[in-house]
């Protein structure tokens, strides 16, 4: 069967999301909460400060993140929070689809269920808590309405989004869909200002409870719906922006029986070695080799390894790789994973990300130029879309919108001159 060389460019693009900014289209307030809560955005929403204090992130950077010490038994007892003036921008109607990200740490004295940003969830906004309720989770109300995360391990810091989408209201951990449901359908009104670390309620003297006993860290608003890949987007850039060790690019791209990986540093501080790591299926890896990094550096640093032992996969079509950079301190991260096909086959379709929000991410992979029909039912059979795209010779990466989609179940189905093949997805 005829081999081709092919190169990861979709892989790359989230490797390459690794380091990029988190979006700023839609974006209404930024705060980065470094030693204070000024919002770096153009609407200049920033916070009266009330004793919280700077703090470490997540890589232990100091003045680069907020703390609330509220460990008082008495849950109306708040010492430390602060508030935000009451702000248009900030006040979503109940059609105004929504973003919330940023990355928060609690103290593993639980005391009390901890506010973390309440924008009069209490009359119907939106708010974000966590509480212990059979473990520790995070909580996203909306409209009267709320969804529970998965446990959360309590010491850890977690980067959070909460999204409202068309009538959905979802939690992202960590870059990755946690749980979904629909919203309530109280009628929002906004009678007071925004609050980080605590909950808003006008009747309480002062008028809040249930402070956060934790830290608060990079926290965004948009006046959309982020999607998945930007959700991930916005982990990655929080994550990354605190190792010692900035990925630029990373690809992979096969020839005949080997893999060439080549990545890239802007600068490295502490770093000790790569680690190169290989899969069949995108859940179990293996390291397959290491290599030694700079140390330190505050210039471009390009790396290389070459994957000869790919034969031992017996047949796999897919290949996925990653790197687990470890620094000389003992830390640990991940890379997105970059991904080659063993082969090249008409109509071989993948979805790319599953499930999807705005847009259907496919790659099609074809043995020459030609043109193929992508048609999308829904679980009915019924066809509510339809596209006709030129392909070239291996591998195309293509998104079809599918914003105007319901929320469901359906079918992408591609069919090229040598057949036909069909794979579900799933709309959030």
């Amino acid at each position: 069967m005829q081999k081709h060389l092919l190169t990861a460019t979709a892989a790359l693009c989230l490797a390459l999301a690794t380091i990029a900014q988190a979006p700023t289209t839609g974006l209404v307030a930024y705060w980065p909460m470094n030693g204070n809560f000024s919002d770096l955005s153009s609407t200049g929403v920033s916070g009266t400060n009330f004793s919280a204090t700077a703090t470490t992130n997540n890589a232990g950077a100091v003045n680069t993140a907020m703390n609330f010490t509220n460990a008082n038994a008495d849950p109306l007892l708040v010492n430390q929070y602060a508030t935000l003036p009451i702000n248009a921008a900030l006040n979503f109607s109940g059609t105004q689809n929504f973003t919330v990200c940023f990355a928060f740490y609690t103290n593993p004295a639980y005391v009390h269920p901890g506010g973390l940003f309440d924008n009069n969830l209490n009359y119907g906004g939106y708010g974000i808590w966590w509480w212990n309720n059979g473990g520790y989770r995070l909580q996203f109300n909306y409209r009267n309405n709320s969804i529970a995360s998965n446990v959360i391990t309590l010491g850890t810091w977690v980067h959070a989004t909460a999204v409202r989408n068309n009538g959905t209201i979802s939690i992202y951990l960590n870059g990755v869909l946690n749980n979904s449901t629909t919203e309530g359908t109280q009628t929002p009104s906004y009678p007071g200002g925004s609050r980080f670390g605590t909950f808003y309620y006008s009747s309480y003297s002062p008028p809040h409870y249930n402070g956060h006993n934790g830290k608060l860290d990079e926290m965004r608003i948009y006046n959309r719906a982020l999607t998945a890949a930007e959700i991930t987007q916005t982990y990655n850039a929080w994550f990354n922006a605190a190792l010692p060790v900035q990925l630029t690019s990373f690809t992979a791209t096969k020839s005949n029986n080997t893999v060439l990986l080549n990545w890239q540093t802007q600068y490295e501080q502490n770093s000790s070695h790569f680690n190169v790591q290989r899969s069949s299926n995108g859940v179990n890896f293996t390291t397959i080799g290491s290599v030694q990094s700079a140390g330190t550096a505050n210039a471009a640093t390009d790396y290389s390894f070459t994957d000869n032992t790919i034969a031992a996969l017996n047949g796999a079509k897919t290949i996925y790789y990653r790197l687990q950079q470890a620094d000389k301190d003992g830390r640990t991260a991940l890379s997105s994973i970059v991904t080659v096909k063993s082969e090249t086959t008409d109509g071989l379709l993948t979805v790319m990300q599953n499930p999807a929000v705005n847009e259907l991410r496919l790659q099609i992979a074809v043995k020459q130029q030609q043109q193929v029909q992508l048609v999308i039912t829904n679980a009915q059979g019924q066809q509510v879309s339809t596209n006709q795209l030129t392909l070239q010779q291996g591998a195309t990466y293509t998104a079809l919108p599918i914003h105007q989609l319901a929320a469901g179940a359906y079918y992408v189905t591609v069919t090229t001159p040598a057949g036909k093949q069909t794979t579900s997805f799933i709309k959030q």
